[in-house]
Formats: C-alpha cells, sequence, structure tokens
C-alpha cells in the first residue's frame, strides 16, 4: 500500500475509535520511550510556530470563528 493511503487508512481507524477505547490505547504509550522522528522543515515549523506563541500573536477560540465565519461567508 502506498505510504500516503497507509496513512490516510490509519488516520480513519484512528477516528473512529471513540471514548474509552481511545483512553486504553494511549494508556498502552510510554511517551518517554517513544521517538519521534521530523524532518528538517518539520523542525523549523515547530520553531517558529514557538517563536510566535512567545511574542503573543495568536487567536482566541472567539475571534477564530468571527474571522473564520467571515471569510467564509463574504
Amino acid at each position: 500500500m502506498e505510504a500516503n493511503n497507509l496513512r490516510y487508512s490509519l488516520l480513519d481507524k484512528l477516528i473512529s475509535i471513540r471514548g474509552q477505547k481511545i483512553n486504553e490505547l494511549i494508556g498502552n504509550i510510554d511517551i518517554e520511550k517513544t521517538e519521534i522522528k521530523v524532518t528538517d522543515a518539520q523542525k523549523q515549523m515547530l520553531i517558529n510556530s514557538e517563536e510566535i506563541i512567545r511574542k503573543g500573536n495568536t487567536i482566541n477560540d472567539e475571534n477564530l470563528n468571527e474571522e473564520e465565519s467571515k471569510w467564509l461567508n463574504g
């Protein structure tokens, strides 16, 4: 199976998990021993995001919803 198809299939399955099942699955993951590999581009994106947050250049949920509504509805 192509990598993107596998990724989407896995995401579909994860999204379909509800309530207690997901809590049980997450509870079985040892975050301290989990290694997450990211690309250089992903690292740079994380650094940029941290900088945006540090500078306080964020938007609250209510304002975001208003802006989104204006954008979607013209």
